[in-house]
């Protein structure tokens, strides 16, 4: 949802998910090449941005770092796809295990981090549309750890994380779209976004997780429930 309202932006530019942050093998490495080049949904993503594997495959050879692979890639992605876009960004959630790396080794980037209701995530992750995941402590973790790691993130660089709740997102797009531009230092036109409509989805109430498996994630994922307004403590536990 979010990658695709950024996309509206005439100088934004982003391709499909690229994971380059995502594995912990130094950049460099047979096994990190492996994971990049080998992976099926990486080859699709690539083919859906128009760039072929013999393309990346140079681009990796010659890349010294995963931001130098970072900047080729999008430098042709942009020529090939949105000429006039100015700036890139990259929608990879799992790419957040990288976020310090990220920070460092690309000085200038900003980071954008929409968190939804955990409860929600694993019933998502559960129904498994875009990803599966079956197992609930898997699904928890995905919202924990990437909660945590961007809790963290904030507080090393608080100029350069901007953070909102999804469900705030689409029950007041207009108010938070400007908030967003505003600290991504690009322009705002309403009528660029006037033909994108959000619906808020609620995938709890599908019956994809029972009474006990919704308490567990509320009291599992407690800590970040509370960071983000998702449980408000008692009176009395106050």
């Amino acid at each position: 949802m979010l990658r695709d309202v950024l996309r509206l932006h005439p100088k934004l530019a982003s391709p499909e998910e690229t994971h380059f942050f995502r594995w912990a093998e130094p950049f460099g490495t047979d096994s990190y090449a492996r994971g990049v080049t080998s992976n099926p949904v990486l080859k699709k993503h690539r083919e859906l941005d128009g760039i072929t594997e013999d393309e990346f495959g140079k681009m990796l050879r010659e890349a010294t770092s995963r931001a130098d692979l970072y900047q080729r890639y999008m430098a042709l992605f942009i020529e090939r796809r949105k000429p006039e876009a100015t700036r890139w960004y990259d929608k990879t959630p799992q790419n957040v295990y990288g976020a310090p790396m990220i920070a460092m080794s690309v000085p200038h980037s900003r980071f954008v981090h929409i968190v939804r209701d955990p409860v929600n995530v694993c019933a998502s992750l559960r129904i498994g549309k875009v990803m599966k995941v079956d197992k609930l402590v898997g699904a928890m973790n995905y919202w924990r750890e990437a909660t945590d790691i961007m809790t963290v993130m904030k507080r090393a660089y608080p100029g350069r994380v901007h953070e909102f709740r999804y469900e705030d997102f689409v029950r007041d797009t207009g108010t938070h779209q400007k908030a967003l531009f505003e600290f991504l230092d690009e322009s705002y036109e309403p009528e660029w976004f006037s033909d994108f409509h959000l619906r808020e989805s609620d995938h709890s109430t599908e019956g994809v997780l029972t009474a006990p498996e919704i308490e567990r994630i509320q009291r599992l994922c407690m800590a970040g429930r509370k960071r983000y307004g998702y449980a408000v403590e008692s009176a009395a536990a106050a």
